[in-house]
């Protein structure tokens, strides 16, 4: 199939295509599958190393919850809408690609950027 130019694009368009491009240059994106695979093994191994040394693999619930209110206030935090299957928040870190409001719950896991 061959596509033919028949006529210019008008202003509103133009202005369109314009405010597209705008808005896809700054849509917030999770890291690729390889470096969420390999943040995942590091806080696995965090955890296992934790667990030989007799500590626990979970937090208590305070610090969980501290952990996730420094989470609800971080721009990082993507994808921040209730499960439906839960009634949950369930937030995905953009930095790390975690979903964070599982995260908070590991002793040995760690905010990406330092933040808990």
């Amino acid at each position: 199939m061959k596509i033919e130019k028949t006529r210019e694009p008008n202003k509103k368009e133009l202005n369109n295509i314009r405010d597209t491009e705008k808005m896809l240059s700054q849509e917030k994106k999770l890291p690729p599958a390889h470096q969420m695979a390999r943040n995942l093994a590091i806080d696995m191994w965090r955890s296992f190393k934790g667990m030989v040394k007799g500590q626990k693999l979970l937090t208590d619930t305070n610090k969980a919850k501290k952990r996730w209110s420094v989470c609800e206030d971080c721009p990082f935090l993507l994808y921040d809408e209730v499960n439906p299957d839960t009634n949950k928040i369930d937030g995905r870190c953009i930095e790390c690609g975690c979903f964070m409001n599982i995260k908070v719950h590991f002793e040995h896991s760690q905010c990406p950027i330092g933040k808990w």
